[in-house]
């Protein structure tokens, strides 16, 4: 073998080296993402859940029966009987 053979040959050898090297680098860094994306996944569905309950809490908690039970309960409130409306008809004019 010529020297410029050889000298193809271990630039060849080299490259084959970095190549293999950057393929298992990838490989590693591949897996992190996809782990990384199933792990996101996870956090998106509890997020979604948490999210559910604290509408449903905030649509409870915006009730009125929940209101005056809290005022009745909480703050001693009395809920005050309606009044009861008389007409006069004796000043009518017919």
């Amino acid at each position: 073998m010529t020297n410029r053979q050889n000298s193809i040959l271990v630039l060849m050898l080299f490259s084959i080296i970095f190549l293999s090297l950057e393929k298992i680098k990838l490989s590693f860094e591949i897996n992190r993402l996809n782990n990384n994306q199933e792990n996101l996944i996870k956090e998106h569905e509890s997020f979604k859940d948490k999210n559910i309950k604290l509408i449903t809490q905030s649509y409870t908690n915006n009730s009125p029966a929940y209101i005056e039970r809290i005022a009745k309960e909480d703050l001693g409130m009395v809920k005050r009987k309606p009044k009861t409306i008389i007409k006069n008809t004796a000043n009518e004019k017919n």
